[in-house]
């Protein structure tokens, strides 16, 4: 009968919508820790939810840069910090705060990161207003600091840019922690 029938449609329909939930969250389960481009979709209380492919994924208030603000369809890059299983489905949490971010744009911009011939050894950031990042070089013959600064400072300029004008202080490691420390607090 027709009441039959209906039951028998919403069961259909329901296990569809949680297998579309697990692949979504099959699909974004291992690229916690990547670096994603998504595009604002709406705002919900100070959250914004961004849009990845067929996904949405939230940007919390915490995990923005303060005085931070975005229009809608605006293209967005951001670090995803987890991504859990809710009773709305999967979320992914993005952050655009995460020191992990800084790390990803350099990889992006900088060719000698993402070969690994040089290495980002820590990263310091008060998001928003400056951040410093300590680079070491396993090839003797390759400047880490020039290398992330980039031609007239082309490729940490990028990097600012992203970050909207966040300034980016690039030293170079030592093992030593006294001379560590000096070249981290020169100006």
């Amino acid at each position: 009968g027709r009441i039959a029938a209906q039951t028998a449609k919403q069961v259909i329909m329901q296990t569809i919508r949680e297998a579309e939930r697990e692949n979504v969250f099959q699909e974004f389960k291992d690229k916690k820790g990547d670096l994603v481009t998504g595009i604002v979709q709406r705002f919900e209380k100070g959250d914004v939810i961004v849009t990845l492919g067929k996904s949405e994924a939230i940007l919390p208030v915490q995990e923005q840069i303060p005085k931070e603000s975005f229009s809608l369809r605006e293209r967005v890059k951001a670090y995803i910090v987890e991504v859990r299983k809710s009773t709305k489905g999967p979320q992914v949490l993005l952050s655009r705060t995460h020191p992990g971010l800084l790390i990803k744009l350099f990889e992006l911009e900088v060719p000698e990161v993402s070969e690994g011939i040089v290495k980002i050894r820590c990263v310091a950031r008060e998001p928003g207003s400056r951040a410093k990042i300590a680079v070491e070089s396993s090839d003797p013959r390759v400047d880490p600091v020039g290398a992330c600064v980039g031609n007239r400072g082309n490729r940490v300029q990028n990097v600012v840019h992203e970050l909207r004008g966040e300034k980016i202080d690039i030293i170079p490691w030592n093992q030593d922690t006294a001379r560590f420390a000096c070249s981290a607090l020169a100006p």
